[in-house]
């Protein structure tokens, strides 16, 4: 099920478009409402924080939101660069809280001249936090990276128990029927 209609797609295709990701996190000391520029925002009742600051603050990027499909649960990986000893500090105090923190993320485009919407605000992944990492590169590099992981994120793993079922014994071992039995119910009849 796609996020954008026809419409979406043709009003994408004009000259000034400008993305904004906006995530509204549930951290245990208050909900937070953040966006990927400048300054506050406000989009669908909400105020909206700015992390991006071009002037030495904190730059925020996120990779590649794509479209999940059958067998596997959407993540976005999320990039904090240019942080600044304080906030690093804070988020390595915090990460404990900060994993599994509830995490929607949102999507909206807007005409870069004139500020009007273009594709309007929604939601694109309802999920959650992981743990963080934190990398620091000498003096000069800092970054923080996490990912907003969707409620299935287990689907992106295989299971043992494929491993350990008839088919997994048949794909390793064609034609053994070793694991047939597993789990099967038994009956025993005693006859006098």
């Amino acid at each position: 099920m796609s996020h954008f209609s026809q419409q979406d797609f043709v009003a994408l295709s004009a000259l000034y478009v400008q993305p904004a990701w906006f995530a509204h996190i549930d951290f245990p000391s208050g909900s937070r409402r953040l966006h990927t520029g400048m300054g506050p925002v406000e989009i669908g009742g909400y105020e909206w924080e700015g992390v991006s600051d071009p002037f030495g603050g904190q730059l925020v990027g996120l990779g590649a939101v794509e479209e999940p499909y059958f067998g596997q649960a959407p993540a976005v990986d999320v990039v904090f660069s240019g942080a600044n000893r304080q906030f690093l500090k804070s988020i390595w105090d915090d990460r404990h809280a900060i994993e599994g923190c509830v995490c929607d993320l949102f999507f909206a485009t807007f005409d870069a001249e004139t500020g009007e919407q273009i594709v309007l605000f929604r939601r694109m992944i309802q999920g959650r936090l992981t743990g963080l990492r934190v990398l620091i590169n000498g003096p000069v590099v800092r970054a923080i990276s996490l990912k907003i992981v969707g409620e299935f994120e287990g689907l992106n793993f295989p299971t043992m128990g494929s491993m350990w079922s008839p088919t997994g014994q048949r794909q390793r071992y064609p034609g053994d029927k070793g694991l047939d039995y597993i789990n099967a119910d038994i009956v025993e009849v005693y006859k006098p």
